[in-house]
């Protein structure tokens, strides 16, 4: 793992649950923005808050008692800002299978002391897969 990247790994309980005994949505989306937080405030060397949460998609229930990984990887990084795609899988332990369970992607700012916007080090990409993640940030930007 490297300085744009994060991993959180947490298990959840029943007060985390609705009533099908299901993840609630919302707890999911607070270990994700924690795992944004946590690669861009490693990368920036600063207080960050979050910008912007999009494009959250769930695509399998999690389970109480299951363990949740959830990866953060920086693929933007603008003056003060950075971009996030976080992955989150989960772990049925006793029979070792996991399966993605969501996706997202977050804009974190970098910010000072008083809560203004401050820079951010500077990162181009190298490898085409981080190309080809940065270009897409860049036309989604443009419109």
């Amino acid at each position: 793992m490297n300085e744009r990247q994060a991993m959180l790994i947490e298990t959840l309980l029943p007060k985390d649950t609705n009533s099908y005994g299901s993840i609630f949505g919302g707890v999911i989306m607070s270990i994700m923005d924690k795992s944004a937080g946590v690669v861009c405030w490693r990368y920036s060397k600063s207080r960050v808050v979050t910008a912007c949460a999009q494009r959250i998609s769930f695509h399998t229930p999690i389970n109480v008692g299951e363990v949740v990984y959830c990866r953060a990887s920086i693929v933007h990084v603008g003056r003060c800002s950075m971009e996030v795609e976080v992955e989150v899988e989960a772990e049925e332990v006793m029979v070792g299978v996991k399966r993605l369970a969501a996706t997202g992607s977050f804009t974190m700012v970098a910010i000072d002391e008083t809560g203004k916007p401050t820079p951010v080090p500077a990162w181009h990409p190298e490898t085409e897969a981080e190309k080809a993640k940065w270009h897409e940030v860049e036309r989604r930007r443009r419109g």
